[in-house]
């Protein structure tokens, strides 16, 4: 019989393999000297003005005469495209602003504020060699960059006639789904697919967490190793969730209910193992999908009482402009209209933008 330390090199150097291709910790790079971010302060209207908010913070030296440049869609037009901030000491941060107007819809486009930079050699040399102990390799690229460098910000969108401006992200949700629509004229976005990850992927983060956490529980020490080498297990676990999410929506875009409501009860039992706040648009969506579910297999009663858990998750997230209508949609194909009005007219409140709740 092997010993228990063979045993535990096998699983350290198994899992070393499964994370290779996943995690770049292993992989030395030039640390982190400056960090930017652009973000919108509301939802934008056609013909509205809206800010665009860039944060632009040094973290090691300082920064000289940044230039800040934002690169907007076609057609829009920007009261001042181009900004420069003088001097951002190392650990501070600034904050400026644009003024944009769209002028047009687009299924999908972005906002990029893109920063011109000086690069403060000594302080990333010297911030190299205080973090690795053998930086001789780091030092010797970073005197092959160039004086100055250029860094970006993204914030990708779509501006649909249906809501205005919304994230390409968890918190735009674009699937319609027909059999929801008990009367004509009321279609729209029902439920969200992560369209980014292929249903091989989502297999594949399921296997491996289920394979880490076979190792996690054969050592105790791991969770520790894994931390201290820079390995995010949050982020494996909410992968491996995402990844039940996306095997259970591909499952009821197939009409097997049967195989979807089973991914979606494996993700409800597994999601209590990570901070809720973690997954919270993971969960409505989850919660949302399996009333639809339960509504396609005639159980309003049950159908109800997820899209409720869905919408208690939290009543403030955005995504209940969703939630709010398909719970308007199943009230209006058990004819109680005067409720499915009044749902609509909450769903109106998370986004005043919204313009297909505005129609109905």
């Amino acid at each position: 019989m092997p010993s228990v330390k063979i045993v535990k090199h096998i699983a350290l150097i198994s899992l070393f393999f499964i994370y290779a291709t996943l995690c770049q910790a292993s992989t030395p790079q030039i640390p982190e000297w400056y960090r930017l971010n652009i973000s919108l302060d509301s939802a934008p209207q056609i013909g509205e003005k809206v800010q665009a908010e860039v944060k632009i913070t040094s973290i090691l030296g300082d920064l000289n005469n940044t230039v800040i440049r934002i690169i907007y869609p076609q057609d829009w037009e920007i009261k001042e495209e181009k900004k420069v901030i003088s001097t951002i000491k190392a650990g501070e941060s600034k904050n400026i602003s644009f003024e944009l107007i769209p002028k047009s819809y687009l299924s999908q486009g972005s906002i990029i504020a893109e920063a011109r930079l000086n690069v403060p050699f000594k302080a990333i040399e010297n911030g190299i060699k205080q973090q690795f102990n053998d930086p001789a390799a780091m030092i010797s690229g970073l005197r092959n960059w160039p004086a100055t460098v250029k860094g970006y910000g993204e914030i990708s969108f779509a501006l649909l006639k249906e809501e205005s401006l919304c994230p390409l992200d968890s918190l735009l949700w674009k699937n319609y789904y027909a059999p929801l629509a008990p009367q004509k004229g009321y279609e729209g976005p029902a439920f969200y697919d992560d369209a980014l990850l292929t249903t091989y992927q989502a297999q594949t983060d399921v296997e491996m967490y289920e394979k880490l956490s076979s190792y996690l529980k054969a050592d105790s020490e791991l969770k520790d190793k894994l931390t201290k080498s820079g390995v995010d297990l949050n982020k494996k676990k909410f992968d491996q969730l995402n990844g039940l999410f996306v095997l259970a929506t591909r499952s009821f875009l197939k009409k097997d209910f049967r195989q979807a409501k089973m991914m979606i009860g494996r993700f409800e039992n597994e999601s209590a193992q990570i901070d809720a706040a973690l997954i919270e648009h993971l969960k409505i969506a989850v919660f949302n999908l399996k009333a639809i579910i339960f509504w396609q297999q005639n159980n309003k009663r049950l159908a109800e009482s997820y899209f409720k858990k869905a919408f208690y998750t939290n009543r403030k997230n955005p995504l209940q402009r969703y939630v709010l209508r398909n719970i308007a949609l199943l009230m209006i194909d058990s004819d109680e209209k005067i409720t499915a009005e009044h749902m609509m007219r909450l769903a109106l409140k998370f986004n005043p933008g919204y313009t297909l709740l505005k129609n109905e």
